[in-house]
């Protein structure tokens, strides 16, 4: 190998597989007697898979094997798919030409007919494809050894969900049904980037047990290594640690974080922030943390933990990559070995072995076969980073990073994989060459996809190169036509095509996406022309087989079982006999120990766990007078919003907080208007908004709100009192009392000297009708709060309430005033609607009301008059 290597064109800055064959021919050339040696040494040469050598193997072998040596080279040139590597499947009809018996005569050429692989059904699916292929046909007339079963299913679906659906469902009823062990199938795709991983999810979700070797995806998408990859950008290019690289080392085995621990994480560090008067997102000071771990001492430890771990690692990447002289492999074993991962994942690799189907420990499998895989994973990183430094023994960390960063295609790797055991093998279909299996399923065989005929080449044009030696391009490597260019990588995609569909031995199930079946537009996914190329001429120019939505087969698994055998049970329209036959099923299955087979474990049957009243009679009920609305609106909202159903804050609501915040400031008109811009500019930055590019137009909403309040605060005849007033007060109830609290945002004395309750609104569409203003529930409570004596150092006669609308599209501030309670006919309605309103907190029962709010509810996934809310008992 030295000596291949000294003899390349470049020593040992840089070269490659197929510089090395070039150097070794070089060497044979110019030494008489070493090739005639090699000669001397060979009595036989076997040539496999002839197709797919390129012009450097096929020179090195014209001179091992020339004059007249024995060589026999099997090949089969619809099957050639590695144009971009040089090869050429014209080399299969010229051999017999350039490799000439010893008295110089055409070396003879054997067709085989007999296919011992496949069946009669299959062979003639993929003969079909096979004939579409420019080229000599003799080849392909082939006949199956015996009459073995064989059958071919094409299906298409309209949604990417169904697609894997069925491919699961077809997988485990042969495993299960025809007991085609998990090892003999494997799901064949076209793409590494857009199918490989988003399938392999889709199986494992549906219990399928899946194996991706190392080799099957490029080195920047094998989730062991992406982390190991990620760190070091971020280490050796700082400005590449933004929040979500933090995010995502965070979450991955370098960090071990979970929701819950970043949450508490950024939790810890913006409270720390806002105490020493830093008002920036928890976005930023994460990423800080990270390059400069001290504040993290002042963070709980377990919430701090996987930060420290990250800032450390990224610490030791920058320190082993300043050393003098430190090459990739110096780095990398660095942080992978301050990492802990090697003896972790050891570890679980202890406990795998072959993934079975049932079992205490099958868990314990499934987490040593993943750690089987992550270090098959690394190993093949560090294989590649090893290869790299041979190759550019100079080169810095991260031109290496660039490099692998700019795969698409699984790159080769010597290193050893470990056993998987019983698993469906997941690859593409160039790795799935020279291989077989009784259960083969091509899937996502879209058009665009499959065959993919955009323009492409390799950097240095290799397949150009080809074209030209061939004599199908001229001189400067161009194609005589556009249409000649594509015609050729047409074919170049069906050869690959033929070879995905030939890997089946008993069934081929090819798969693809028809989302334009339902109405789509011409953007949406089509399958691909080759789907039509397997089926009889008879069908061809039928629409495509395709399964009715929603009507996938039954999953074979034992919950799908238990709920087809409960729904027969519980259907009233069932009829007896099927009702008995279900139940006994159901019997022998909880006697199994199998969830949900008893009656025990239906929660429809199930008694309420509590019916009690949410407050003990005698109890206070607090009532809270911006709560009000919501929960005699639609009870059932109210309570499971109380109780964890609200959605996080909108970047809306802080926009009003702060403009709230900013109002605190507002005594009257003749406040400072650049006081308080300064004011919401300083504390902005605060509010986490969904996308950068919206702050502007938040901040001058936030602005405009603040001019419309200081324009009604210059109309305004009312006296202020205080401002954001908290108040607690007790209205006696013969039933349970009411503690109504809250806090008013403006408390004003008017003309006559009674207490007004201002309540500033800064939403887009808070706006009340006319109707509603007379009784409504918020300003009516605070009403009843100044009559009860909460704000009695100021007086306890009210003068009305009003809300201030400063959020809404209009140019001025509109308020909308409720007048007092004692000048209707109904004085005492405001104190009766806050003890109705206490009832319904305090009640056992909770009804779900449909109102104009339904739309935008956070709980409709709750509700049962909302379609996704449905009770799992109805029908």
């Amino acid at each position: 190998m030295l000596a291949l290597r000294d003899a390349t064109t470049r020593g040992s800055v840089a070269y490659d597989n197929a510089e090395l064959v070039r150097a070794a021919a070089g060497l044979l050339s110019d030494d008489p007697e070493l090739l005639a040696q090699e000669r001397r040494r060979l009595e036989h040469v076997y040539v496999d898979e002839l197709a797919d050598t390129d012009p450097a193997q096929m020179g090195l072998l014209s001179l091992v094997a020339g004059g007249g040596k024995r060589v026999v080279a099997f090949a089969d040139p619809d099957s050639s798919t590695y144009a971009f590597r040089g090869a050429d499947p014209t080399a299969v009809g010229t051999f017999t030409h350039r490799f000439r018996t010893a008295s110089g005569a055409v070396a003879p050429a054997v067709n085989l007919h007999t296919n011992y692989r496949t069946g009669g059904e299959l062979l003639a699916a993929t003969g079909r494809v096979a004939r579409r292929l420019r080229g000599p046909a003799g080849h392909r007339a082939q006949t199956p050894a015996a009459e073995v079963t064989s059958a071919v299913e094409v299906r298409t679906f309209r949604t990417g969900t169904s697609e894997s659906g069925y491919v699961a469902h077809v997988l485990r009823q042969a495993h299960l049904l025809d007991g085609v062990p998990w090892s003999r199938m494997a799901v064949l795709v076209r793409s590494t980037v857009l199918q490989l991983a988003s399938l392999q999810r889709a199986l494992h979700a549906a219990g399928v047990p899946t194996v991706t070797q190392a080799e099957d995806l490029p080195l920047h998408l094998q989730p062991a290594v992406a982390p190991l990859l990620l760190l070091l950008r971020c280490a050796l290019e700082p400005d590449r640690l933004d929040e979500e690289a933090a995010v995502s080392l965070l979450h991955s085995p370098l960090g071990g974080a979970d929701p819950l621990g970043e949450r508490r994480l950024r939790q810890g560090l913006r409270a720390l922030a806002l105490a020493g008067g830093d008002p920036r997102p928890s976005g930023e000071l994460l990423v800080d943390a990270l390059r400069d771990p001290a504040e993290l001492a002042a963070v709980e430890r377990r919430w701090a933990a996987p930060a420290k771990a990250i800032a450390a690692l990224i610490a030791t990447a920058k320190e082993a990559a300043a050393n003098p002289g430190a090459t990739v492999e110096d780095v990398l074993w660095a942080v992978w070995r301050a990492s802990g991962l090697a003896e972790r994942w050891y570890g679980l690799t202890a406990r795998g072995g072959p993934v079975g189907d049932a079992g205490e420990e099958r868990g314990l499998q499934w987490r040593g076969v993943a750690a089987d895989r992550d270090l098959d994973a690394v190993v093949a990183l560090f294989d590649t980073a090893a290869r790299f430094v041979d190759r550019l023994p100079g080169a810095r960390t991260e031109i290496f990073l660039d490099h692998v960063f700019g795969q698409e295609l699984p790159a080769d790797s010597i290193a050893p994989s470990a056993d998987r055991g019983e698993a469906v093998r997941l690859l593409t279909a160039h790795a799935a060459k020279g291989l077989e299996w009784d259960v083969v399923v091509v899937a996502g065989v879209q058009e665009g996809i499959w065959p993919d005929l955009r323009l492409r080449g390799s950097l240095l044009g290799s397949e150009r190169l080809v074209d030209v030696l061939a004599g199908r391009a001229d001189a400067a490597g161009v194609a005589a036509s556009l249409v000649g260019q594509t015609s050729a990588l047409l074919d170049e995609e069906r050869r690959l095509f033929y070879v995905a569909t030939t890997r089946a031995r008993r069934r081929l199930l090819v798969t693809a996406v028809a989302s334009a079946a339902v109405g789509g537009s011409d953007h949406e996914e089509q399958p691909s022309r080759f789907l039509h190329e397997l089926m009889p001429v008879s069908e061809s120019d039928e629409d495509a087989d395709e399964l009715p939505v929603g009507r996938l087969p039954r999953a074979l698994t034992l919950p799908a079982l238990v709920a087809e055998l409960r729904t027969a049970v519980t259907d009233p329209a069932s009829p007896a006999e099927r009702k008995r036959a279900a139940a006994a099923e159901l019997a022998r299955l909880a006697l199994a120990g199998v969830p949900g087979a008893h009656p025990n474990d239906w929660w429809g049957l199930r008694e309420l766990s509590d019916d009690r009243p949410l407050v003990d009679e005698g109890e206070p009920v607090k009532v809270t007078p911006s709560t009000m609305e919501s929960a005699l609106r639609c009870s059932l909202r109210w309570l499971l919003e109380r109780h964890g159903g609200s959605p996080p804050a909108s970047a809306a609501q802080g926009v009003g907080n702060l403009v709230h915040a900013a109002a605190m400031l507002a005594e009257d008109a003749t406040v400072d208007r650049g006081q308080l811009l300064e004011y919401i500019a300083g504390r902005f930055d605060a509010i986490e908004l969904a996308a950068q590019w919206m702050a502007g137009a938040e901040r001058a909403r936030a602005e405009a709100m603040v001019d419309k309040l200081l324009r009604w605060l210059a109309t305004n005849p009312r006296r202020l009192l205080a401002i954001e007033h908290e108040f607690a007060v007790r209205l006696a109830d013969p039933l349970r009392p009411v503690d109504l609290t809250g806090r008013v945002d403006r408390l004003e004395l008017d003309a006559d000297g009674r207490l007004v309750v201002v309540d500033l609104k800064t939403g887009k569409t808070t706006s009340v009708t006319e109707a509603e203003l007379a009784e409504h529930p918020q300003l009516g409570a605070y009403q009843a709060a100044v009559e009860a004596g909460a704000f009695a150092e100021h007086g306890d006669e009210t003068g009305g309430a009003s809300l201030v609308q400063l959020g809404t599209t209009a140019k001025e501030a509109k308020e909308q005033a409720q007048a007092a309670v004692g000048e209707g006919e109904e004085p005492g309605w405001a104190g009766a609607l806050v003890r109705r309103t206490a009832e319904t907190m305090a009640a056992s029962t909770f009804h779900a009301v449909a109102n104009s709010r339904c739309r935008v509810c956070p709980v409709r996934s709750s509700c049962p008059i909302s379609g996704k809310g449905r009770q799992v008992v109805e029908p």
